[in-house]
This record gives structure tokens, sequence and C-alpha cells, in this order.
């Protein structure tokens, strides 16, 4: 059976393909329009997915989306029903989202007639991390700003099926509440959260009272002080897909006054940051508790939004009773489109149906070699930059890194989700403090606070960091060993924390190898790694993106599949 998953009419759109059960491809959006967390339908993202499977849309058996009208209208009439505001959603039936959704496939793809399946929101967002995890059974935990008018579930999931144990409606969100104090500190709402947790550590908890008096957890329920928050008396986002403001007056009263965005980073806004931080991850933590006791099971799958919060995440095994913890690696939005695409395989073949556990991140678009040549023509000749095809590739960019050099890496196929797992990435020699400095001021042009991860070898990653197990994914906080943090003083933030990608020959050959290379001349097999690209873009995907930004930056060479591009002025 051929599905394709759409996720589509909201922000971060994509496009999945799941033939028989197996995730074939998935491509997101903005990747194309270079618009973060676009609202765009995603015809890109289809069109590079049924190419990358070699499949015609006559072979597509249905078109899978996430948006149930009926639980959408459930809620909204709770939410009425309440009073929480004047605001008044508008109540929409199915025929009404799938007709919007034919229009836009006819106006891209013609007169094609496919086969729609929905499931809701959080339904898909459980069966994107369920059905890919390595276990048979598990609790699940789903948490985001809103969908469907829900902010939060628990449930299990058992062989092949998921079961919903407890949803909670809008407004009452934990995802709404961080992003709400994301807006007052001088960030984006529904965009820049991850800015707030990297700030957290550099702040002291001095409005944890508050925050927990204004939003109060208990087992399986969340309840918000509405007086203090806004986003519940219009919709979260304008028209051009932007939050609106989420936080109300008498939280400035309490606070004080907000921070202007690019303005100087204050202690204020550190203290704030560390404090909804702190809350946020009890907040979790209290849910995950009743979870573990509602299904008395040791592992758990996370998604949704709300866990790309990866300093939660790492401290699951020592906050609660879960012992095994697996993240879906596209928990954002965009991966509805995975998840709704294995709802509607199980549904429609549940006797053939299996689950494939996800082995690696690389489901997007690959270039060969006769296209990178094609991006290289423009360069060649340009006395400023040497190109030149190594016979070991490797072993050259491992001495460009120990020399400091700061390389950009575009290998393979693209990775799903927000994170450069070693085929989009750009890479520096982590051993020296001013690395950072200089990958965060002279190639991402993006604050200095912002920490970079690390990546190494999933067998040498207990020597380096406080780490048990694999981290595939960059989606869990760990800490470095106190007598290994002067060595990795650029991966190494404030606290001592962070975001470990471990790696094996199997998931990544060529990074793998570019880490034992490295150790041969500082005797250290990690690497500093982040998304190949600069602040306000979205990360390369074409050779064309990857020679302009490495052009336009600081980025002192670029490995581009088998070609080594280098600056002269070195």
């Amino acid at each position: 059976m051929k599905i394709l998953g759409i996720h589509f009419n909201s922000h971060d759109t994509g496009a999945a393909l799941v033939v028989d059960g197996e995730l074939v491809s998935m491509m997101e959006e903005e990747r194309f329009d270079h618009q973060k967390h676009t609202n765009a339908f995603p015809v890109n993202s289809i069109s590079t997915c049924l190419e990358i499977g070699g499949v015609r849309w006559k072979d597509i058996d249905y078109v899978a989306y996430a948006n149930s009208a009926r639980l959408s209208n459930f809620f909204k009439k709770i939410f009425i029903s309440k009073n929480f505001s004047d605001f008044k959603p508008n109540i929409y039936s199915q025929g009404y989202i799938e007709k919007i959704l034919h229009e836009e496939l006819t106006k891209y793809f013609g007169d094609i007639n496919p086969k729609f399946f929905y499931t809701d929101h959080h339904t898909a967002h459980a069966a994107s991390v369920f059905y890919l995890s390595p276990y048979e059974e598990s609790a699940i935990f789903t948490v985001d700003g809103m969908g469907n008018w829900v902010t939060t579930t628990l449930g299990i999931g058992a062989k092949n099926k998921i079961k919903t144990i407890n949803r909670i409606g809008y407004p009452h969100s934990l995802g709404l509440f961080y992003g709400a104090l994301t807006q007052y500190i001088g960030f984006k709402a529904n965009c820049d959260e991850g800015k707030a947790m990297g700030l957290a550590p550099y702040g002291k908890p001095k409005y944890v009272d508050f925050f927990r008096k204004i939003c109060r957890v208990q087992e399986d329920t969340i309840e918000l002080e509405l007086s203090y928050f806004k986003f519940h008396k219009d919709t979260l986002l304008d028209s051009e897909g932007n939050a609106r403001q989420w936080f109300s007056e008498r939280m400035v009263n309490v606070l004080g006054p907000v921070r202007e965005p690019e303005s100087e980073l204050t202690e204020h806004a550190a203290d704030v940051a560390c404090s909804v931080q702190q809350v946020y991850e009890e907040g979790c933590y209290k849910l995950l508790g009743h979870l573990y006791n509602k299904t008395n099971n040791k592992n758990v799958c996370l998604s949704g939004g709300g866990v790309l919060n990866c300093t939660m995440n790492g401290k699951i095994p020592s906050n609660t009773s879960f012992d095994n913890v697996f993240v879906m690696p596209a928990a954002n939005d965009t991966g509805l489109c995975i998840g709704s695409a294995l709802v509607a395989e199980q549904r429609y073949s549940p006797k053939t149906f299996k689950r494939i556990s996800l082995r690696h991140a690389y489901y997007g678009s690959e270039y060969n070699e006769l296209e990178i040549e094609e991006a290289l023509n423009y360069i060649f000749g340009d006395p400023a930059l040497q190109v030149s095809k190594p016979d070991n590739l490797e072993n050259d960019v491992a001495f460009k890194l120990a020399s400091f050099e700061i390389i950009g890496w575009y290998q393979g196929r693209m990775e799903i989700g927000p994170r450069a797992l070693g085929h989009r990435s750009i890479l520096a020699n982590p051993t020296r403090e001013d690395s950072k400095d200089r990958v965060n001021s002279k190639v991402k042009f993006r604050e200095n606070f912002r920490p970079f991860a690390p990546i190494i070898p999933l067998e040498e990653a207990c020597n380096y960091f406080e780490i048990d197990g694999e981290s595939p994914y960059m989606l869990k906080i760990t800490q470095v060993k106190k007598n290994k943090q002067a060595f990795l003083p650029a991966v190494t933030h404030i606290d001592g924390s962070a975001r470990v990608q471990t790696v094996t020959r199997c998931q990544n050959k060529k990074i793998y190898d570019l880490l034992y290379a490295i150790k041969k001349h500082n005797g250290i097999p990690v690497l500093l790694n982040t998304s190949f690209n600069v602040r306000g873009d979205t990360i390369v995907r074409t050779p064309k993106d990857a020679l302009k930004c490495f052009m336009n930056t600081g980025m002192d060479s670029l490995a581009i599949g088998p070609y080594l591009v280098s600056k002269n002025n070195k």
C-alpha cells in the first residue's frame, strides 16, 4: 500500500510517503521557500516525496492528513461554554477541510481524485513516534501549543495499536505558556522557544513561585491563570502565520517591561527564561508521572513541538519512573504527515501492517555528483576559491578541522526535523572556546549565548558524557563529564550540559570516519555540529543553496559530495 501523508493549512507544512508501512521519503516545505515554519501548501514537498519513491499519483492508495473536525468541534464547544473570552471559533465540517485539500491538489497536480483519510492532530503525533520506535509497548506523551484544540495527550501503544488515555483541551497548554514567556523576553513565540531554553542556564529561578501559581499541573490536568495571557482571545496566529501577542498586560505588571527584540539581553530576561524552563519541566514530569502510574511501562515515546525541549527530555529518567525515552526527530508539526500516513496504513492493512523502527533520519532529497558539478560550474575559475576532489575527503577535512577551519558539510540525503544530523551540517573543532564564538558571529550570525551540539561515535560517548545509550537525533541534554569539559569548551554549555548526537558507522559512515580522522589529530573524536544555515533562513536543500551560504559567511571550506571547496584567503 502506498500512502501520501500531507500536513497543510497550518505552520510547518510538509509531506511524507509511506509504502507498505515503511517511511520512504519526507520533505518540509520551508526548505523550498526559505520561510521558517512556512504555512505554504506543500506542493514541492509532495512532488519531491513522490519522485524519491518513484511513485506516480495514480499509484497512491490514500492521501492522509491530521485534522479532525469532529474532535476540534468537540473541544471548541467546551471552550465556548466556559466563556474563556469573547472569541468564538468557527465550526468546520470534515467536508470543508477536504474541499480545501482537493482544491489545492487540483490546482497543482491537475484533475486528480484521491481517496482521503484523516486522523486527529495528536494521534498523528503519537503514531509518528510509537510506530517508528524500538518498543513493542510504550507509554506515549504528546505536548505542543495546540492541535485540533487539544494541547496534551497521554496514551499507550501496544504492538500495532495506540490508545489515548487522556486529552487536555485548549487553552490550557504548557506549550503556549512557554511560548508566551518566550515572546515576553523578546523572542518569537511558535518559533524561538529553543532560544529561551538556551538562555535559561544563564539565569536564576526568581519567578518560579509566580509561574507555578499561573501554570498549575496536577496529574492529568493543566490549568493556566488566563488573566495573564491573551492567546485565548483570538486565533493564535495572524493571517501571515505570525504569533499574535500571547501575554497580557497583567503579566507585564508583575514581571516589568517587555524586552524589545534584538535589544541587549539582560539578567532579567535570563531569570524569566530560567524560571519558565523549570516550571515547564515540572509540569511535564507531573504529567509523565501520572502516565507511568496509568501504564506501568518503563518505555515512553515523545512527540509534539513541546518535546523539542531537549533539556526536559534529558532529565526524564531522573525525574520520573521511565527508564527508556524515544523522541521523534521530526517532533514538530511537520512530522504529522508521517504520523497520519502510518495511521492510515495501520487502518487499511491491519493484517500486513508491520512496525519498522527508525534507523536514521535521512529521508529527504539528495543530489548526485553530476548535479553538484553543475552547481560548482558557477564558481570554477574564481581566483578566490580552490576546488579539488580528494582521494580521501574525510582525511582532508579532518586536517582542516584540526587547523580550526569551519567546514560546511553537504552529503547524502537531507535530514527530517529541525536538527542537522551530519548531512547538512556546519562543523568545527570543539577543543578551543573561540570556535563557538566564531561560528555564532561569523557564520550563523546569531546570539552568542546559544550553545552548539557535539557529535561523537556511539562507542566513545560514555568517555566524554554522562550518557547511557544512544542519542542519534540530538534531542536529549546530558552532562559533559567534569574531567572532559576543559577539552570540549565550544560544546559545553554554561551549566556543563551538552545536546549530544551519537553516531554509528551504520547510521552515517562518512561522519563516523571523519570523527575518527579528527581523533588522529587531537585525540578527541568529537566535533561541533550545527545546522547548515544562517539565522533566519532554513537549512540548505540544494547544492546551490549550500554554495550561497558558504560564499556569504565565514566558513573556510565546503565538503560537498566528493568535492572540497576552499577559500584562498586562508
